[in-house]
This record gives structure tokens, sequence and C-alpha cells, in this order.
């Protein structure tokens, strides 16, 4: 491996064998060296890729900026967190994560006041897998820092680990969908007049599904292969629900010019039924 360019004594741009860009992190690992010298592969601590639209000068800027221990207690949250939440939690976001795991314990050491994090109840109910593990990600935090952070820090984390499964470079598109998402059942609450259950298993379901088809539209895919048939039946069955499914569609298009299927109009139809379906029933049964 040859050193492409010394960022400073710590971190330097590395190309391996196949050509492959890699920030190399270590102590004294820039010392003394210079472009087109051979690593010093000994003194490498970190490795990491470049990946979408962050360039090697920006992550090496990100490195150069975090601790060691705040990068290394960083790779034990994830580690644990792929073993919650799934393997989309990848190296891609270290760097970012423990960016703000960084700022966030500077922050507390300071004093500082807590942040007001925009959308905070709606990520709370919206994403409550993300948020439950974030809340251990904190006690991660304490055991190896010694520091505890605010427990309203769970809502910067969980968003970071809702964007892996996007693969997004930043939390501008899920911070979108969060408020999309909080649309779609404010759209759902109106045409019913119903308080619905944030925490109810059809909720946790067509949360699910909404999430799975933003990644579907952010990977260019589509539904396919629901029968005109079954589109027919829904539609003379449950027409309400049909047509607030065509609804929740016309809001992507609308914020995400996203040109939204039939197929996927359906099953967005098929969780509304399901959602008023338990929220009537919820109603009916109380005293």
């Amino acid at each position: 491996m040859k050193v492409r360019k010394v960022f400073n004594n710590s971190v330097v741009l590395g190309v391996d064998e196949r050509g492959t860009e890699l920030v190399l992190l270590g102590r004294g690992i820039g010392f003394q060296t210079s472009a087109g010298a051979d690593v010093d592969t000994s003194l490498i601590e970190k490795t990491f890729v470049p990946g979408g639209s962050t360039t090697a000068e920006r992550l090496a800027a990100f490195v150069d900026e975090i601790p060691l221990e705040d990068i290394e207690v960083t790779e034990e949250i994830l580690k644990a967190a792929r073993a919650t939440l799934g393997t989309h939690i990848t190296d891609h976001v270290l760097v970012p994560l423990a960016d703000h795991v960084s700022f966030a314990l500077r922050r507390a050491r300071e004093g500082a006041a807590e942040i007001e994090y925009p959308l905070r109840w709606e990520i709370q109910y919206l994403y409550p897998a993300e948020v439950a593990f974030s809340r251990d990600a904190l006690r991660i935090i304490e055991q190896h820092r010694g520091v505890r952070l605010p427990d309203l820090e769970a809502v910067p984390l969980a968003l970071h680990f809702v964007n892996a499964q996007f693969g997004a470079p930043d939390l501008t598109v899920t911070l979108r969908m969060t408020e999309v998402l909080t649309e779609t059942l404010g759209i759902i609450r109106a045409e019913y007049g119903i308080e619905i259950d944030e925490d109810s298993v059809p909720v946790a379901r067509f949360v699910t599904h909404l999430r799975y088809l933003f990644l579907r539209e952010q990977q260019g895919k589509k539904l396919k292969g629901v029968g005109d048939e079954l589109k027919e039946v829904l539609r003379a069955a449950r027409p309400r629900e049909y047509d607030c499914g065509g609804r929740v569609a016309a809001l992507l298009n609308q914020r995400f010019g996203w040109e939204v299927t039939a197929d996927e109009v359906l099953y967005l139809a098929l969780h509304v039924a399901r959602l008023t379906d338990d929220a009537t029933s919820t109603t009916e049964e109380r005293p």
C-alpha cells in the first residue's frame, strides 16, 4: 500500500494494490513520510473507506477531528447495532455517527444546554426499535467514556440507524421521510376522525411498509405482480381506504416526484384498512 496524501501525523490517504483509496488512522503513521512512500502497515489502527458523496479529503477531515477513543466506542455501538437491528448497519455509518457522539460528549463535558431536536416525538414513535437501541448505545458510551449523555440524545442516534437503511450520505432524506410519515398518519386521522395508537401493531406494520416503499423508490424498484382483479375487488369492497391509499401516493409524488404504482396503492390501501379497523375496534371496546 502506498501513501497518496499526508493530512497530518495521524491521518494519511493510502491507495491499495487495486487502486482503492483508504483513509488510514494511526499514531505516527504520517510522521516523516510523503506521497508515493510505502505505508507502514504496523502503524494502522483504523481503516476507513470513502463512500457515496463523501470524498477521501472530507472523510479524512472528519477522522482528524474525532478522538480515537470516540471512534472506538462508536465501533462498539455499531457492533451491537448490527446484532440488534440488522446487517444494514454497515461501517459507512461509523464516521458520521462518531462525529455526532464526539460532539455530544464535548457538549456534555462543557455543560452546554440540551439541543432541541426537531420531530423528536415523531421519531420516538415512528422508529421504536432504533430509539430503543439508541438508549442502549447511551449506556455503552457511559461505560466506555464515563459520560452520561442526556436521554434526548437517543433521538439523533436513532436517525443515524434509520438512515443506514437508505445508505444516504446525510440525515436529510430520513428527516424528510419522517415528515412524510407523520403527514401520512395525519391524512388517515383526518379522513376517518379516529385516534391512532402509535404503539399498535398495525401502525408498526404500516410504517415498516412505508419505509420499504421509500427504500424501493430510492433504489428505483417497483412492486409488481398484483392482479387487476384483486385491485378491483379491494376498490369495490373498501373504496374509502383505496382512495386514502391514493392520497398517500399523491403526497409521495408531491414531496419526492415519485410515480407510485397501482400495486403500491393497493398495499397502502390494505394497510389503511388494517389500521382503521384496529382503531375502530379499540374505540368500540372502551367503556
